[in-house]
């Protein structure tokens, strides 16, 4: 299903659903590359910087020239056919060969795919991947370097998927459980509402029963020939488009699509597209769905057939009108959210739906407050009848059409710098949803020419629209079976019989925000050539760390760092960390609530969130240029005034046992909510509270933690992106640097201990499916800092090591596990203290060879150093991966930390590269000898059971082990 955001849809172009894009007439035409003409719309020009074409043998092409980031591109090869193609016996073949078609080819043996690329560079899912949907499966190379040797491996290896894959038989009957492996890793409770969800919305129809991993009895039992079958009939060059965006010469790309693929011609006959069937004609229904693990949540949804007319001009204002009512519904919805008093639910939201060129669809969802989803039901309902009957205010549109110019404008100055993945991902959904890609310039013309016409009516009769079909259709969710479906049907009509009212005009807010007292003046200003950076501290102590940077034009990154993060907790207590954000930001400002801020900030792209770091406690926010002395304003805004509402700590701890329930649903939940715990030796701090807690709880514990900080004043300012040294010093100034002199200084860090080894695996249980376990085995190594930074580095590139080992072992040896992981983690605050772990999903019955296999593999590694090829495969990946980042803008908001106080961050930064090419195998031994040893592991698995229950073997005597009291 596909639901695009309405921003979302303008600036990519290439949505159906509000795509406001290009001119409503056709552009001149410039540069026009050859066979172009399969891309087509309406009143739409095709953004004159795409390179298309179609080979004779059906295949099509979109070569994209991108230098962000230089010597890097992103290829994507979709094939047109995904788990909708399926017949009742081949349920789940069409992703079950996405994994086939890496794993032995004509030329390229079982297991060499991804060894191949590792040696490249690429690295196993960030880099190669691939996925499948109900209508297409995409191969994905995110190309580190754009030499002649990448690029020859890169589109060999694609051909090789495109029609030379081998499926053999064994290689076959070894993956079954890699893809059982990630079957039971989707079978949440979320999994089995949509399952229930999509079958109780589309009856009748293919969608509710292909459902792209499939069943189990066809994953396991599935013949090769079955699958060869359906490989011929849809991997073919008719049905194939491959997509090139990056720092490449679009004719030589040209030239090697057509060399490579070329020759590529279908075998046997071709596969007809299944009937999907079309939506059914129904009254108003209701049902009800129960699962301890889900929240209580109601939805009322309209069902009517899909608009398969062509992409167009006139559809895009359409979908744009669409989109803007229902913005402003989930503008009042937000609204009603964030009442003082007793609010109707948690959030509610209106979606629009495309649901795979099988339906469309608008959905109306509330989560409910405790016990009470009558009154989410009531208000979601008469809202929407609100808006029906009486549309939009003249105010309400002003706004909308503020922030789209803005992001539009934005769109357009960032055009530049918009990176090859993201490009090469916009072009996949164009060509997925049949759409036209326009350029950022032509979005904006078409908005320009349309948005006189967008009026109050014109949104209003979208309102209406968008209710238009079968329904509404009422989906109910409870954690328990506290009512029926003629109840919630009752309810429904209840709410019916009330009248609703127009909506009010709202005022405009100005924002009070624009004066912090006398800007503050410059005390020390240091400069740090060699990384392009500038150190201010400003004589209240507030230092400012700025680098300008031209790699991603529009977007500027601001990092407000106070106070001591974890450091000031107490070990002992359970953290508020789990509502703390919520409730500084959804608490709003002495002046203005959360809703006076936001439209407060209508036309401004800025924004604020808020983090806990082990030694601070972290403002954030990302904006533009034209908005940053606002998005510095609203940062000290909440700084100096945040008013301690309490609706957004309430918003959380209405959910309390909705989060357990999630968490105790699935063994990785349930190990993401222990591990903390029990690698820090049952440190509180990295605790998550019980639901007792949660609900004692109030916003009152997180502001005594957190004030005293806001108080204190700002440490450290980091300023990363588009922006100019001297002007962020002038805006810092008369914002941080305006405020009083920051007190305080930094408690002792304090001992963290990793545990003793206990005698046996530590054993959690969880609530989901009896197949469904994890194991994780970690080991104690070291910290990060002046000290021990190359044996850190080392400890990182070991991880690496074990990634590969594991991978090999446990995926593609034995196909016991989808994504068998290993790494390693360093703290920079408690010096000492660090650990590396592998973890693999896989049977309860195969996790003490797990543990085997792992301690075989550490003791491996300890015995003998490694070969050149598999150091190789490790760090090339590693390197690509710290190049990539380095080109963005977000490496550089963290590893400017401590920039002006503390040497070491500059050599970290500096010796970065340096120290991972210098690492050897023996280096490598060595480490592994220190620190895998394999009396210091640390075992823990989770299984089906009582999640009230925890097994925690003895420890060795004279020892500290893990000390914890969650009840």
């Amino acid at each position: 299903m596909r639901l695009p955001t309405l921003f979302a849809v303008l600036l990519l172009g290439a949505a159906p659903l509000a795509a406001a894009a290009p001119a409503p007439a056709p552009a001149p035409a410039r540069n026009a590359a050859p066979s172009a003409g399969w891309m087509r719309g309406e009143g739409l020009a095709v953004d004159p910087a795409l390179r298309l074409g179609t080979l004779p043998n059906g295949m099509r092409f979109i070569i994209r020239q991108n230098r962000t980031p230089p010597r890097e591109a992103s290829v994507r090869l979709r094939i047109d056919t995904g788990s909708l193609n399926e017949a009742e016996d081949q349920r789940g073949l069409a992703h079950f060969l996405e994994h086939m078609v890496l794993n032995g080819t004509e030329n390229v043996p079982e297991g060499e795919f991804v060894k191949r690329l590792e040696r490249h560079g690429l690295r196993f899912g960030p880099d190669t991947n691939a996925s499948t949907d109900f209508g297409q499966t995409v191969f994905k190379l995110d190309l580190p370097q754009t030499d002649k040797d990448t690029l020859d491996e890169a589109f060999f290896l694609l051909r090789e998927v495109a029609g030379r894959a081998t499926l053999n038989a064994g290689a076959i009957d070894r993956e079954r459980g890699i893809v059982l492996s990630e079957e039971r890793a989707r079978a949440s409770p979320s999994y089995r509402q949509l399952t229930d969800e999509l079958a109780w919305l589309y009856p009748g129809q293919l969608l509710p029963n292909r459902l792209p991993i499939g069943t189990t009895e066809v994953i396991r039992t599935a013949p090769r020939q079955r699958l060869l079958d359906f490989y011929r009939a849809w991997y073919r060059p008719e049905r194939a488009t491959l997509i090139v965006a990056g720092d490449v010469d679009p004719a030589e790309i040209e030239q090697r699509i057509l060399k490579q693929f070329g020759d590529w011609k279908g075998v046997g006959p071709a596969g007809t597209p299944a009937d999907q069937g079309r939506p059914a004609t129904r009254s108003p229904d209701a049902r009800v769905f129960v699962d301890p693990a889900i929240a209580a949540a109601v939805t009322l949804s309209w069902v009517r057939p899909p608009d398969l007319s062509p992409d167009s001009a006139d559809k895009r204002r359409r979908d744009l009108e669409d989109q803007l009512a229902a913005t402003i519904l989930n503008r009042r919805l937000e609204k009603l959210a964030q009442r003082d008093d007793k609010p109707p639910f948690v959030s509610a939201r209106l979606s629009l739906g495309d649901t795979e060129k099988t339906a469309e669809s608008t959905a109306l969802s509330a989560q409910a407050r405790l016990g009470d989803w009558k009154s989410a039901l009531a208000t979601i309902d008469q809202e929407q009848r609100r808006l029906v009957q009486y549309g939009v205010t003249a105010d309400e549109v002003e706004r909308e059409l503020t922030g789209v110019r803005a992001a539009l404008d934005a769109s357009l100055a960032a055009a530049s710098t918009r990176t090859s993945n993201a490009l090469a991902e916009t072009l996949v959904a164009a060509v997925d949803r049949e759409t036209v890609v326009t350029s950022p310039a032509d979005r904006l013309a078409f908005f320009n020419a349309i948005e006189g016409g967008l009026t109050p009516a014109a949104v209003h009769a979208a309102a209406k629209r968008l209710f238009a079909g079968n329904g509404p259709l009422l989906y109910l969710t409870l954690p328990r079976p506290t009512a029926t479906r003629e109840a919630a049907l009752a309810a429904y009509r209840t709410s019916q019989q009330v009248a609703v009212a127009a909506p009010l005009a709202q005022a405009k807010v100005a924002w009070p925000y624009d004066r912090f007292g006398t800007p503050g003046t410059v005390a020390e200003r240091k400069e740090f050539a060699a990384i392009g950076t500038t150190h201010v501290r400003f004589a209240n102590g507030v230092r400012l760390t700025v680098r300008p940077s031209q790699s991603r034009k529009e977007q500027i990154l601001v990092s407000v760092r106070f106070g001591h993060g974890r450091l000031a907790m107490d070990p002992a207590g359970f953290s508020p960390e789990w509502a703390l954000g919520q409730a500084l930001i959804f608490g709003g400002t002495g002046k203005l609530d959360a809703d006076q801020v936001n439209r407060a900030m209508t036309g401004k792209l800025v924004g604020a969130n808020f983090a806990v770091e082990d030694d601070r406690f972290v403002l954030g926010g990302a904006t533009r240029p034209a908005d940053f002395r606002t998005e510095l304003q609203l940062l000290t805004a909440y700084m100096t005034d945040a008013a301690w509402r309490p609706l957004g700590w309430e918003r959380l701890k209405a959910q309390a046992n909705s989060f357990h329930d999630r968490f105790e649903s699935s063994p990785g939940g349930m190990l993401s909510r222990e591990l903390g715990l029990i690698l820090r030796s049952g440190d509180k701090r990295w605790g998550i509270p019980d639901r007792a807690m949660m609900k004692a709880s109030s916003i009152a514990d997180g502001r005594a933690l957190l004030e005293p900080a806001l108080k204190a004043g700002p440490a450290e300012v980091i300023i990363v992106g588009d922006i100019d040294v001297e002007t962020a010093i002038a805006e810092t100034a008369a914002t941080f640097g305006a405020l009083p002199a920051a007190t305080g200084p930094a408690p002792a860090a304090g001992p963290m201990r990793f545990p003793a080894a206990p005698s046996g695996p530590i054993t959690l249980f969880h609530k989901g499916r009896d197949d469904q376990a994890v194991g994780l085995i970690a080991w104690p190594t070291t910290g990060y800092g002046p000290r021990t930074r190359q044996e850190s580095r080392k400890l990182s590139l070991l991880g690496s090591v074990f990634q590969l080992r594991l991978t090999e072992q446990l995926r593609e040896k034995e196909g016991v596990s989808y994504s068998p992981g290993a790494g390693s983690a360093a703290s920079q605050t408690w010096g000492d203290y660090g650990y590396l772990a592998a973890q693999v999903e896989a049977p309860p019955a195969k996790l003490d060879g797990f543990f085997a296999e792992a301690q075989q593999i550490a003791a491996d590694l300890a015995a003998k150093p490694i070969d050149a090829d598999e150091l190789n495969r490790a760090r090339k990946p590693l390197l690509a991966s710290i190049e990539r980042t380095r080109d963005g803008n977000g490496f550089w908001l963290g590893a400017l930390q401590d920039l002006g106080t503390d040497p070491f961050t500059l050599q970290s930064i500096l010796t970065q590269q340096a120290d991972y090419e210098a690492i050897t195998p023996a280096d490598l031994q060595a480490a592994a000898r220190r620190y895998l040893v394999a009396g210091d592991s640390v075992k823990v698995k989770v299984v089906k059971g009582d999640p009230k229950l925890k097994i925690i073997p003895p420890y060795p005597k004279g020892t500290v082990g893990m000390v914890v009291d969650r009840d």
